[in-house]
């Protein structure tokens, strides 16, 4: 009976582990904490305006990936990598990150020629012939807004959620 207990909490312990890797973990308060400092700020130094402010107030406060799949294995790496090189003909890229709703897929790629992008997909990035389109950059917390509407006007019938899930992403949280 203690090996069953003893198997039984390894288990879920390891379930827990893989259930947290699989999610975009929310802000920290620490992290809420500088973002709001950084607003009220560039507020202050009128460098964004009180729409700006307000809107990435809003989003600081969500956590809008709950829900999208962001697990991605040594094996799925490896894969995704395979496939993207021979997509953009590439000897090799690395991928670093995967977001995954209904569907549709963004992975996060770097290519060794350019700067490192974000690669949409419509559907199982192994049988595309290239993706959607592809976003690259930096942007700050008070443009997840615009990077949303980019997303939802860019790559077309993408799901909400996960449009929303990428702008708060490279906008709040990219360092996960």
């Amino acid at each position: 009976m203690r090996h069953l207990l003893l198997f039984t909490l390894a288990l879920l312990a390891l379930c827990a582990r893989a259930d947290q890797s699989a999610t975009e973990p929310p802000l920290s308060e620490k992290s809420k904490a500088q973002a709001l400092q950084v607003l009220t700020e560039a507020l202050a130094d009128k460098a964004i305006s009180r729409q700006q402010y307000d809107e990435a107030l809003a989003w600081v406060r969500l956590s809008p990936c709950d829900g999208v799949n962001r697990s991605l294995s040594a094996a799925r790496k490896l894969q995704l990598g395979q496939a993207i090189a021979r997509q953009q003909k590439l000897k090799k890229v690395d991928i670093y990150q995967s977001f995954s709703e209904a569907g549709w897929s963004i992975i996060y790629v770097g290519t060794h020629v350019s700067d490192n992008g974000y690669f949409f997909y419509s559907g199982d990035p192994l049988a595309a012939a290239h993706p959607v389109n592809v976003w690259g950059g930096a942007a700050m917390v008070f443009e997840t807004t615009e990077i949303a509407q980019w997303v939802s006007s860019n790559v077309k019938g993408i799901p909400a959620r996960l449009a929303k899930c990428f702008a708060w992403h490279v906008t709040l949280n990219r360092d996960v």
